[in-house]
């Protein structure tokens, strides 16, 4: 990692100021990732703000940026002429609307499959075995030897640590990398934060929409299908915590929760659904790609979104969610039987490919 910690800074270092952009949903990984790199930048005399195209919903997300201070914009509308270049941390694609064809991408951090829709960036980091984007950050970090004060110091390795039990399902899917990033950090983490941070509870509203999805469930197969209905966009983080308290307390290779979430402050309406596999198995990641752009994740988890927003105006929300519900059930339908087909098509591909060779290696001894 020494190599690519200087890379980083080679890259960051071309420019005075710098957007660090949060696309999707600002979670822990993505915030402690983004808040880092700020502090970083401010040790290199580099002006930065960090920005979320969506607001939190979680309780124990906004006690996360509210004890740890990190200063983060939530707005998808940036005075773009205020900076040279941008950063995106924890997101597969690093093309941003109205940002993208303006200024020159700086670095792009993530530990997701890459999208083919990614723009060219001075610095890339992508890698898929580590668990969280706050890892590869924790190790850029370490390899730079960065003379952080003690409270920044603390404050980042304590937003690192969150972050990275977040993406990898409170440890129980660490990977080497995590776990070398996680040795380095302890030794500056504020553990009563930590405990704090994790002592918050689940909303009353996630709870409500949890035992709305339970009641909604439909089973096909060996996956579980679960529809709330629509969400105020304030709670949209109630269906990702949902397949997960789901998928925990059922016997399912996978699970999805889907929702209509609605914005009227903006206004805007989409579909999100959030994935969950019981198995690396099961790769998630590319089932949501084969179904839209918009979306992705890990092999075993990650989310998709549609955007509905035309039907804003629908004079019939219960036709409209009717539509919803049965074109996503059908879709989920479909995805999971042509996941299970092209595992088929593989294990009979591998196998015929064994035969001929055996063949051919036979005909030759002969």
């Amino acid at each position: 990692m020494n190599k690519i910690a200087a890379l980083f800074l080679e890259a960051v270092s071309k420019y005075s100021s710098i957007a660090i952009y949060i696309p999707g949903s600002p979670d822990p990984d993505a915030l402690a990732s983004a808040f880092t790199i700020k502090l970083l930048l401010k040790q290199l005399m580099i002006d930065s703000d960090i920005f979320a195209e969506k607001r939190l919903s979680l309780p124990q997300n906004q006690a996360f940026v509210d004890r740890l201070k990190i200063p983060v914009t939530f707005d998808k509308d940036i005075n773009i002429n205020k900076y040279k270049a941008y950063i995106v941390p924890d997101f597969q694609d690093n093309r941003v609307e109205n940002i993208s064809d303006k200024i020159p991408c700086a670095a792009h951090l993530d530990h997701h499959s890459e999208s083919k829709n990614t723009v060219k960036s001075d610095f890339s980091l992508i890698r898929t075995d580590a668990g969280s984007t706050s890892t590869l950050v924790a190790h850029i970090i370490k390899n730079l030897n960065i003379d952080f004060s003690e409270e920044d110091m603390g404050a980042v390795a304590t937003a690192l640590m969150f972050g990275i039990q977040t993406d990898t399902d409170k440890y129980n899917k660490i990977t080497s990398l995590d776990i070398e990033a996680l040795g380095f950090l302890s030794e500056f983490a504020d553990r009563k934060i930590l405990q704090g941070i994790n002592s918050i509870l689940p909303s009353p509203e996630t709870l409500l929409y949890y035992n709305k999805a339970k009641k909604n469930e439909v089973v096909y197969k060996d996956w579980g299908f679960y529809g709330i209905g629509y969400i105020d966009a304030r709670y949209r983080d109630s269906i990702a915590i949902s397949a997960d308290m789901i998928l925990k307390n059922s016997n399912h290779k996978a699970v999805a929760v889907f929702a209509v979430i609605e914005n009227r402050e903006k206004p805007e309406m989409y579909l999100d659904v959030s994935l969950r596999a019981a198995s690396k198995a099961v790769d998630l990641n590319g089932v949501i790609k084969r179904i839209t752009p918009n979306g992705g994740g890990r092999r075993y988890k990650g989310a998709y979104q549609v955007d509905l927003s035309y039907f804003l105006n629908a004079p019939d929300r219960e036709i409209l969610w009717q539509v919803v519900e049965a074109t996503t059930l059908e879709t989920l339908r479909r995805s999971r039987d042509m996941l299970y087909l092209a595992g088929i098509e593989s294990i009979y591909s591998s196998i015929k490919n064994k035969v001929i060779s055996f063949f051919n290696n036979s005909s030759g001894d002969g």
